[in-house]
């Protein structure tokens, strides 16, 4: 608002208050002191309705739950009495705290498995060709037709 416009507003919207020491509004019975004066933080409600405020876990009552709370952020009031209160838009809903889920406790860490040798199918010294040799042995020509069934000449062996 311009400057300009200051006097006029003035003279149309401000009151000289009747007790110049006092110039508080008087208290109506809309007014909440307990909601007022509770300490106020805005929380998330997760996919099955708890709300996590102070390291407890509080559930919001089936018959309070409404369209669009699943997600939503909520205002949770804790008053002088440390009774936790949770508005969501205007009114209050009724929450009761829970225990949180034990979670598994991890398992002991196993000692690791030694590898117990196998027996070995190979000869420990190398000796398990020892006599063997292919100088004596028909060519690769003949095995294969004898293995093909066809009968092999003796005169064509070198």
């Amino acid at each position: 608002m311009e400057q300009k416009y200051w006097p006029l507003w003035n003279r149309r919207f401000t009151v000289e208050p009747a007790n110049a020491s006092d110039t508080h509004r008087p208290l109506r019975g809309a007014h909440d002191w307990a909601a007022i004066l509770s300490q106020v933080e805005e929380r998330g409600v997760a996919n099955d309705y708890p709300i996590r405020y102070a390291k407890k876990i509080y559930q919001i009552a089936r018959a309070h739950l409404r369209p669009g709370l699943r997600g939503a952020t909520v205002r949770v009031e804790e008053q002088e009495d440390r009774r936790v209160w949770v508005r969501f838009r205007d009114p209050y809903l009724t929450v009761k705290g829970c225990e949180p889920l034990a979670r598994p406790q991890p398992q002991p860490a196993r000692e690791p498995v030694r590898k117990i040798p196998r027996a070995s199918a190979r000869p420990q010294s190398g000796r398990g060709m020892e006599g063997f040799s292919l100088n004596n042995s028909p060519p690769l020509w003949k095995i294969l037709k004898q293995e093909a069934g066809k009968a092999v000449p003796q005169e064509a062996t070198l």
